[in-house]
């Protein structure tokens, strides 16, 4: 299962504190560490959804959500597409 996000480790890993990581990735990419993480997982969900045919709960697990129907409302709210049209490249019917 993936790991749920821990702005101290991720503080930690990088060397820094978690108020100078924060100010440093909004400053840098404008989002908050939580949102950047979320977005890392979104990638890679709609990567899996194209390459493998694991369950939609299969694919949460390994991006570190407790169900598919929560992955499911955050893909269809961040890419404005359903899960159907994410499992082949660019939302293309196969053929």
């Amino acid at each position: 299962m993936g790991k749920s996000f821990s702005l101290g480790e991720a503080a930690i890993a990088t060397g820094s504190s978690e108020r100078t990581l924060s100010r440093r990735l909004q400053a840098v990419i404008g989002k908050s560490p939580l949102a950047y993480f979320q977005d890392l997982r979104v990638e890679r969900a709609v990567h899996l959804l194209r390459t493998s045919s694991d369950s939609i709960d299969s694919i949460a697990a390994q991006v570190g959500y407790a169900d598919g129907t929560t992955l499911c409302a955050l893909l269809r709210r961040k890419t404005g597409r359903p899960v159907s049209a994410l499992r082949t490249p660019y939302g293309q019917p196969e053929g």
